[in-house]
């Protein structure tokens, strides 16, 4: 099915850069609003508004040179400490008066940087509006299906200039995602584990019923799953008890929260997954579910799920990934921390399997 998602998204790349032969010395593209973005040249100022923007245009540009400013949340949620911070410390000195809280643009701070192009969520046209307004080429982007997470790589790719650079890295993915959906086929599908992603545990706990990760690439099921588009419901112990997952998951981002947490819970003991230590932290590469990386989550869960053979060799998979995503050489520690080892280091087969 990915595989599925990434072809169409490239056929749709090509399409979308099918102009007359009169106009190919321009670039021009279609935006989620399907609106048509022409560019003399690609862009040399660029500011962002979503959050995640930044790390994906780096990834595509191979350089930040052209990303002149950005929203402060992607700098305090990406580039001040982590990962990013550590691969990517250029990203921290871009300027974040784009927007100061959520995605409302500051359109004076935004002018007086003169951009050649803005990228903004397009949810809400009252956030697009006041750029158009002033004369701002603005390149919509919405969310937050697993498509439109590949076209923001043909999007931007398309706007860089570096579509072969774009489809190098949708390639990658889909290769991956290919050879894991192979594996996922031979199972059961009667057998499959059920797996709860829980980001807040207090008198009431907080479960993603309905997120964009499409869980069935892994090979398990979500008992939270109820298809209202609701993406979190909060739920007490007597219901958590009902679904009685085979695994746990803590997403990425809740950083106050840890495996140990849940095996140290005697309210949470009598549940499967705590009574067979099948607890697990995500990756850092899931924090964001927009980062190219992102795909990499498939195949941690199917591994966590069913065994190194979902994801071999993977601390090595992930060196490269990020070598092609932002030319980084990852040292052994910089893959620990990226998959959590020491958060998990409780939680069972976790050392066995991701070593």
């Amino acid at each position: 099915m990915f595989s599925r998602l990434i072809i169409s998204s490239v056929l749709a790349g090509s399409a979308l850069i099918s102009m007359p032969a009169a106009s190919q010395a321009e670039n021009a593209f279609v935006d989620h609003r399907g609106k048509t973005i022409t560019f003399a040249k690609p862009p040399e100022r660029v500011v962002t508004i979503v959050r995640s923007a930044p790390i994906i245009y780096r990834a595509i540009d191979e350089k930040a040179d052209h990303i002149i400013g950005m929203n402060k949340d992607s700098l305090v949620r990406y580039f001040t400490k982590g990962i990013y911070a550590e691969l990517l410390p250029e990203m921290a000195k871009i300027d974040t008066s784009a927007a100061q809280d959520g995605f409302v643009p500051n359109v004076e701070a935004i002018l007086a940087q003169k951009p050649d192009a803005v990228i903004q969520w397009a949810h809400d046209e009252k956030i697009i509006e006041p750029l158009e307004r002033v004369g701002l080429t603005v390149v919509a982007w919405k969310c937050c299906t697993e498509q439109d997470r590949l076209d923001y790589l043909t999007l931007t790719g398309q706007m860089t200039g570096r579509d072969d650079r774009a489809q190098a890295i949708l390639k990658a993915q889909s290769d991956t995602l290919a050879s894991l959906d192979a594996k996922v086929a031979q199972l059961d599908a009667a057998k499959l584990p059920t797996v709860l992603h829980i980001d807040k545990v207090a008198d009431q706990i907080q479960v993603i019923a309905n997120g964009s990760q499409n869980l069935a690439l892994s090979g398990v099921t979500n008992p939270a799953a109820d298809n209202t588009g609701e993406w979190w419901r909060t739920v007490d112990f007597e219901q958590l008890l009902v679904w009685n997952p085979d695994i746990i998951v803590i997403p990425a981002y809740a950083d106050d929260l840890n495996p140990k947490d849940f095996f140290d819970n005697p309210v949470l003991a009598s549940l499967k997954a705590v009574k067979e230590k099948r607890v697990y932290k995500q990756p850092v590469f899931a924090r964001t579910p927009d980062a190219p990386e992102i795909f990499l989550t498939s195949e941690w869960l199917a591994a966590i799920a069913h065994g190194t053979d979902f994801a071999p060799d993977f601390k090595t998979q992930i060196a490269s990934v990020y070598e092609l995503l932002y030319g980084a050489k990852l040292t052994d520690d910089q893959v620990k921390a990226i998959l959590e080892s020491e958060r998990n280091a409780p939680a069972d087969k976790y050392v066995d399997i991701f070593g």
